[in-house]
């Protein structure tokens, strides 16, 4: 079988199992399993494909059509214009947290601390660090995996021992520090909903995705906790699900925080920044 047909025939094979973006995903994963960029696919002689070139295609589309999500298959994901490396021990970063990053950059003085709380992949602190070179970047998680993935993150991407991580749930292992940002993106989504959610997600970290009491437990024990970690002119900028800005309006003011919700960029309530 030619590239050209391999392409049509895995494309027809994910539309047919009702996976988004069959033509783009069935490119990718091509790409993937024979060790070149996508381009490659229709700017190279279009050749006969070898039997073990066949079977690498194969069981990647066997994972694919079971739902698995493209960023775990390919074991990358863009954000923030950087690679980083994403695995099921992490949330595989979504391009609406790119405000959240533009936020931090924007309201951090200069050689401020700020921390990334639950910080998964790295993908917040990192991109922030990566921007911001002359900030004091720290970053926590209660997952050690998800810990190691970071620092490899970091490692890759900044060079080593330019993010301090600290492992602990929350503001647990930042016992008598203080930041001028925290920034964080908590788990919002509500555990009721986890069976009508789409299947992709079932692939990632429950912890890092679903939250208590309508997906707003987490958020209140994060500001409930910041309080005691901000500077006198500190920021907290946090994540929101969509339908949460009255929530977070009440529960921002009820700690003593002024708090002003941003749309992110499909213009949706996304990210809420409170001033103390």
């Amino acid at each position: 079988m030619r590239i050209s047909q391999i392409i049509r025939t895995v494309g027809a094979q994910l539309r047919e199992g009702s996976i988004p973006s069959p033509v783009m995903d069935a490119e990718l994963l091509i790409s993937h399993a024979l060790d070149t960029e996508r381009f490659r696919l229709h700017a190279v002689d279009d050749r006969e494909l070898t039997a073990d070139e066949l079977r690498r295609i194969n069981r990647l589309i066997r994972r694919r059509v079971q739902f698995e999500p493209i960023a775990y298959i390919l074991g990358r994901k863009e954000f923030y214009s950087l690679d980083f490396i994403v695995n099921r021990h992490v949330l595989i970063p979504r391009p609406e947290t790119e405000l959240l990053v533009d936020l931090t950059v924007y309201h951090a003085r200069q050689n401020a601390p700020v921390v990334d709380i639950g910080t998964g992949s790295g993908a917040i602190a990192i991109s922030v660090k990566h921007s911001r070179s002359d900030l004091e970047v720290h970053a926590t998680d209660i997952s050690s995996e998800a810990l190691a993935t970071a620092r490899k993150n970091a490692a890759r991407i900044l060079g080593r021992n330019r993010i301090r991580f600290h492992r602990g749930d929350l503001f647990k292992p930042l016992s008598g520090m203080r930041f001028q940002v925290i920034a964080v993106n908590p788990p919002y989504v509500d555990k009721k909903c986890a069976l009508w959610l789409q299947k992709d997600l079932s692939f990632e970290p429950e912890v890092a995705l679903f939250s208590g009491r309508k997906g707003r437990e987490t958020i209140e024990r994060v500001i409930a906790g910041s309080g005691g970690h901000l500077t006198d002119d500190g920021v907290l900028i946090m994540e929101i699900g969509d339908d949460m800005m009255d929530f977070i309006k009440k529960a921002g003011k009820g700690k003593g925080y002024s708090v002003s919700v941003l749309n992110d960029y499909s213009g949706l309530p996304r990210v809420a920044v409170m001033n103390r």
